[in-house]
């Protein structure tokens, strides 16, 4: 009842309540996928693959629904100084992206043979 009536608050009025259902469900479901994406991104830090990136994403995910993802997402922006990134001449910035894909790739790779 909680969650219904902090999705009803939320600015914006529900026609019926199958709706307030409805979205509430599909909040739930954005939270649940940024989470896997942010826990994807905490063992790639330890395991092979992109896990800064995965940590960024996981975390713009969340921070569609959640104040405190918005605040971390701007701090794992500084600590991956993207904004240095895009300062890079684009071959570079393509390099990054190529190598990133292909670290994911190898990851599930070896993920999926062993």
């Amino acid at each position: 009842m909680a969650a219904r009536a902090a999705e009803e608050a939320t600015g914006r009025r529900e026609r019926t309540r199958e709706e307030a259902k409805r979205n509430i469900i599909i909040r739930l479901v954005i939270i649940a996928a940024g989470f896997i994406v942010l826990l994807a991104g905490l063992l790639a830090l330890v395991l092979p693959g992109p896990g800064l990136l995965l940590i960024i994403v996981g975390l713009g995910i969340l921070a569609q629904e959640l104040a405190w993802a918005e605040r971390m997402l701007e701090y794992a922006k500084k600590k991956a100084k993207l904004d240095e990134l895009k300062k890079q001449p684009a071959w570079i910035r393509v390099t990054v992206w190529v190598l990133s894909i292909a670290a994911v790739a190898a990851s599930v790779t070896f993920v999926v043979v062993t």
